[in-house]
Formats: structure tokens, sequence, C-alpha cells
């Protein structure tokens, strides 16, 4: 497993790692810590990249806290742990991310950038935003929105919302690094978030990083 991104600060710790073993040799770092349920879970995986993702997520919370945490699920299938922190947890092909903190409404998302998603892109931003961003950026940008509007739907820790409708993602220049204004529009309310970003090139491609 390779390190691309980590962070802390007395409000939160993030990592994000590339996974490059196989299953066979994560699992061996990893079983002596494993509950007989989780080994249970474990076996019904037929998937690869889902056995490495799953192994790899308990790999690096337990790197991250210094020991061994059993990640839990509630019933609308958000994780939880018992040493009274949050997490908030995503995968992007052969990479992972994770995020802990004290605070309630945390999310995380990462992905790698294709332009496959000019595509899919008016699915969830209105197509007159879409005309309006600088073709320089405009991958980054429909990423970021993406990627910003997942996050909101992790921190409000349930369904029922329209990404396009419900979630808006203020326009702005992108850096390297940064935050962005959302805001999520619930029963005639507006609440307001300021979420942070991070492009990380990698050999060949580039991965977003968002968190709240």
């Amino acid at each position: 497993m390779i390190t691309l991104f980590k962070k802390s600060n007395k409000n939160f710790k993030i990592a994000v790692l590339e996974i490059s073993d196989t299953p066979e040799i994560l699992y061996e770092k990893i079983k002596n810590d494993l509950t007989i349920s989780e080994k249970e879970v474990y076996s019904k995986f037929k998937n690869k990249t889902r056995k490495s993702e799953w192994l790899s997520v308990r790999i690096t919370l337990k790197e991250m806290l210094g020991e061994y945490f059993e990640i839990k699920y509630e019933k609308t299938g958000n994780p939880y742990i018992k040493n009274h922190l949050n997490i908030s947890i995503t995968h992007s092909k052969n990479i992972v991310g994770i995020i802990l903190s004290k605070n309630k409404h945390i999310g995380i998302d990462i992905e790698l950038l294709s332009p496959k998603i000019l595509k899919t892109a008016h699915k969830f931003i209105e197509e007159e935003e879409i005309a309006n961003f600088d073709e320089n950026d405009k991958i980054r940008k429909i990423y970021l929105n993406w990627c910003c509007k997942e996050t909101l739907y992790k921190i409000k820790e349930h369904g029922g919302f329209d990404f396009k409708k419900d979630f808006k993602i203020v326009d702005s220049k992108i850096k390297k690094s940064g935050k962005k204004e959302a805001i999520i529009f619930l029963n005639n309310k507006k609440e307001h978030f300021f979420l942070f970003y991070e492009f990380i090139k990698l050999a060949d491609k580039e991965l977003l990083l968002v968190w709240h």
C-alpha cells in the first residue's frame, strides 16, 4: 500500500492510499485483528478488488489509530467505530480514503479524473451551469461538483436527495487545493457548508479528494 495523502489536525485525520498488494498479502497483515464475524463477511467476497478495498480500509484504520477497531454499520449503511470517533470511507479503482473525526457531520470522496464524466455530467449538474465552466477547467469542475455532492450526501447520512436540485456547489476558480462553498436546499431552507479539496498528481492520472 502506497500513501498518497495524509493530513491531520485537532478536528480530523485523513489518509488516502493506493492498493498495491494482492488480497492474500493484505489478509496476512490484518488477519489476527479481524473478529470472527469480520472473517465471515470477508469469506463471502468473490471479487478481488472488493477484497482488497475491504482489507485496505481496516489496515489503514489500524495505522491511523495505533490499534484495531472493528468497523460497524448503521441501518442506513453508514460506518462507525466504537471509540467515539466518526468515520467516512471512500473508494475509487485501487485507491481508498478514510476520514476520522469527533465531529458528527463528516464525509469524504475521491475520484480519478477521466473525460468520460462529460457524458454523465448533465445528470447531476444543470446544463446551463456546465456551459458556463471554463473549457480549460471543465473536467476538473465537473468532478469537483460530483465529489462535493457525494460528500454532502455522506454528511447528511440519509437518502432522498436530488443531486441536481438539492445540492448547489458555488462556482469559483480552481486551485491545486482549497475550499468550496456548498448549499443544501431542504424543506425551503438553505444549509451552507465549506468543503475542502485537493488535486493529487499520480503517475499518469489525477486524483481528486474532497472532505468535510
